[in-house]
Formats: structure tokens, C-alpha cells, sequence
């Protein structure tokens, strides 16, 4: 099931057609190499439009939420069994 995170990270990636590809991130001073991207979905959340990244890495899955409004990043989610 996934467990709520809500902390704030880096993310590096790559633009390719104007599309956004997360690549890493950085969390609680550790780097996580991206090595799937699964799934990607605009959220609202009143006003603020947000974009969704599932992604895994290390064999966890990660969701990872950019705010479009503050352009920041967001760890929302670990996936944990």
C-alpha cells in the first residue's frame, strides 16, 4: 500500500517534445536514480494544478508531484508492503 510522505525534493530530468522526464531525485540526502517512468496525470487541487509522476527506482515505486503554480517538488508517496 502506499504510505503518505509530503516532503519536499529535488528532481532532475529531461525535456524531450516539450514532455518532462524526471531522471533522479534527491531525498533526505540520498540520490535515487529513476529507472521507470509508469505513469504520468494532472491533478487540481482547488487551483493549484499539479503533475503526477509515478516512477520506480531500486525496485520501490515513488510518486512524486511537481506543483505547477510554485514550480515545487513534492515526494507524496512510497509505495511499502
Amino acid at each position: 500500500m502506499f504510505t503518505s510522505i509530503s516532503e519536499s525534493i529535488a528532481v532532475v530530468g529531461t525535456y524531450n517534445h516539450s514532455s518532462f522526464h524526471p531522471r533522479k531525485f534527491k531525498w533526505r540526502d540520498r540520490v535515487y536514480m529513476i529507472e521507470q517512468l509508469t505513469f504520468v496525470t494532472e491533478l487540481k487541487d482547488g487551483g493549484v494544478k499539479q503533475r503526477m509522476y509515478s516512477v520506480t527506482s531500486g525496485g520501490n515505486v515513488y510518486r512524486l508531484v511537481f506543483n505547477r503554480d510554485t514550480e515545487d517538488w513534492q515526494l507524496a508517496e512510497v509505495w511499502c508492503e
